[in-house]
């Protein structure tokens, strides 16, 4: 297979990893429901690491509410400072 910085390799990886995602909750895969990172994952971040790019993060995707994490603002970094 022919690596490329882009292109539909890259693309197809990105589609697996964001559906493939280790849930916070239970380190489960979404998807496969197994112990993650399940090995389609691990072969879409392979892709990542031959084509010397990195994935795109989707916010939520690894569900971080079911364990109780929640957004904080600047300001909650600070402590309520500033």
């Amino acid at each position: 297979m022919t690596m490329y910085h882009g292109g539909d390799v890259v693309d197809r990886a990105q589609a697996v990893l964001d559906a493939h995602a280790v849930s916070s909750a239970d380190g489960l895969c979404v998807a496969c429901r197994v112990p993650g990172p399940c090995g389609r994952y691990e072969g879409a971040a392979a892709v990542f690491t031959q084509s010397l790019r990195l994935p795109r993060r989707i916010p939520g995707v690894t569900r971080p509410e079911l364990i109780g994490a929640r957004r904080v603002g600047f300001r909650g970094l600070l402590g309520g400072v500033g």
